[in-house]
């Protein structure tokens, strides 16, 4: 007489389900953090190169203040999508 053993299979889906919540909970709002941080430095600069056309600035540059503001448009865009995907 044979037995016969059952044996439950190794589960993949459990380490695509981690992908799956590490994509959405960290690389999408990174990638959003970064949008959002060139989107506001690429507003600045064009401003900035829009106001040495019209002569009100004497030269074009960026400067510390104008990346750190970026660098808020990082953190607001990342924040916000962060706490968008844990929501729902």
């Amino acid at each position: 007489m044979k037995t016969i053993t059952q044996s439950n299979p190794v589960q993949l889906s459990t380490s695509i389900s981690g992908y799956r919540k590490l994509n959405h909970h960290l690389i999408h709002p990174v990638i959003a953090g970064f949008l959002g941080f060139s989107v506001i430095l690429m507003i600045i600069y064009f401003i900035n190169i829009f106001l040495y056309i019209i002569g009100s600035n004497q030269k074009s540059q960026l400067d510390f203040l104008d990346l750190s503001l970026a660098g808020v448009g990082f953190v607001l865009q990342f924040s916000e999508s962060l706490l968008r995907s844990f929501s729902g």
